[in-house]
């Protein structure tokens, strides 16, 4: 992966990406990969902030001639974030969609939306109602990335606790510095 300067630029303000809740550099980079290993045409990302792990979604995108949906709640960090993709050049690549992210997924199920790949990094209260559109929303062989599985929890157990027990997931813990949790939807 050639790092794009924009993503360059925003890791050297790291204190910046941290007060923004944005992922580590190294679970950005695993993003990535996994994103374009998986040859994953159609992202949905819950989570926007200002854009970082956007903008590694959307330079995977690039990779595989797909398209990102990403989904946050504040219309200011969504400015920031489609700042952040024009100056990439890679807004083409990204609907954002400024709202409530669970009324949102619901909106994209009714619309008949799919995706390959679910990444979540949103509200941990409501990550269990994540999962629930999750298994909704991906396609069976689908990919689900959730982050803060470490540093959250405390908080995320319920979510933790269900995925791990749900016949709809194989599941991998990985011990990031913040914790991901990596599933895929069963066939």
């Amino acid at each position: 992966m050639t790092i794009h300067p924009i993503i360059e630029k925003l890791e050297q303000a790291p204190e910046r990406l941290q007060a923004h809740w944005c992922l580590p550099q190294e679970e950005a980079r695993f993003l990535y990969l996994l994103a374009c290993i998986g040859s994953c045409r159609r992202l949905l990302e819950v989570g926007t902030s200002i854009g970082y792990s956007t903008l590694h979604l959307a330079q995977a995108a690039s990779v595989t001639n797909g398209q990102v949906t990403t989904i946050d709640a504040s219309a200011e960090r969504q400015a920031e974030a489609l700042g952040n993709l024009k100056a990439a050049q890679l807004d083409g690549r990204v609907t954002l969609i400024q709202g409530d992210a669970l009324t949102t997924l619901s909106t994209l199920f009714a619309q008949g939306q799919r995706f390959d790949l679910m990444f979540i990094d949103a509200r941990k209260s409501q990550y269990v109602a994540y999962l629930e559109w999750a298994e909704k929303l991906l396609e069976p062989g689908g990919i689900l990335l959730a982050d803060n599985t470490r540093s959250h929890r405390h908080s995320m157990l319920d979510f933790i606790d269900r995925i791990h027990q749900s016949a709809h997931w194989i599941v991998s813990d990985l011990e990031t510095p913040s914790g991901l949790i990596l599933a895929q939807k069963r066939h």
